[in-house]
């Protein structure tokens, strides 16, 4: 979906109008709050503000419109406010909700004591007065780095190509590591050969065991990929399991396809760890 992001300022009255059909306030949003919108065919399809406080920000004012919810865009929008925070210096993210903790747990805020909000956080109008005291406090830190590990069997093929895409894309947001649950001592060379063809080279990664992946617990996420039973618990906020065919007797064509599937579903992956 093609979309533009960019300040309320002549699409205002119809990001303020969205924010009201969804409940949100406004009594306090004047012009010195930055408000943003995303636009899609010259209409607001959503909206969040941004309140910058030094090395921290208030997220809020994140809205979708009604029909259009469900495609990704309170997502697409939270996560641009993110990356304008922190080119702004902003190593802290802090936001009130009564109706979208699920929402926003998902895209890695946790939840906090109203007493751990920064004084200059909780002197802005949000904070005093205009949300309830009953409303849900959460944090995020923008600095962190992600652990994820990818497991497989053999640590050959899938969860090599999953920790390459993962540092390609993540960069240095990201510490990606894999590890097999037999794992076969070697990379594949058509793995080495199909990450070639993306400039990244596999051949500086060794096959490792489980026990040696748990050194780097705990993680964010564990992701395993056809390993089954014989893939054990390892300490991490999210356990997710992804049904990607083994590609290691897979021609060329088809062996890119799966790899093409890995890097989808990593990218897809690192947005809901942001």
């Amino acid at each position: 979906m093609n979309y533009k992001l960019e300040p309320a300022n002549q699409y205002r009255s119809q990001a303020i109008d969205l924010l009201i059909a969804n409940n949100l306030p406004v009594s306090d949003l004047d012009k010195s709050k930055p408000l943003y919108v995303l636009v899609i065919d010259e209409q607001v399809a959503a909206t969040a503000g941004l309140e910058l406080f030094e090395k921290t920000a208030l997220l809020r004012s994140v809205s979708v419109k009604k029909d259009m919810q469900g495609q990704g865009l309170g997502k697409t929008i939270a996560r641009e406010m993110e990356e304008i925070a922190k080119k702004k210096g902003v190593d802290t993210f802090y936001l009130l909700t009564t109706t979208a903790k699920d929402f926003f747990e998902k895209n890695g805020y946790i939840v906090i004591d109203r007493n751990e909000v920064p004084d200059t956080i909780r002197s802005s109008s949000e904070f005093s007065s205009v949300c309830p005291s009953t409303a849900t406090v959460m944090k995020k830190d923008l600095t962190a780095k992600k652990k994820i590990l990818f497991v497989c069997i053999e640590n050959s093929n899938r969860s090599q190509m999953a920790q390459a895409f993962a540092s390609m894309i993540g960069k240095d947001a990201v510490e990606a590591y894999s590890a097999g649950s037999k794992p076969s001592g070697i990379v594949n060379p058509k793995a080495i050969a199909a990450m070639k063809e993306l400039g990244y080279n596999l051949q500086n990664h060794s096959s490792k065991s489980l026990d040696e992946a748990k050194t780097h617990a705990p993680f964010d996420a564990v992701v395993t990929m056809g390993c089954g039973d014989a893939c054990p618990w390892m300490p991490a906020k999210k356990h997710i399991d992804w049904e990607i065919p083994d590609p290691r007797n897979m021609e060329r064509e088809a062996f890119n396809k799966v790899r093409d599937l890995i890097k989808e579903k990593v990218s897809d992956l690192l947005i809901t760890l942001k």
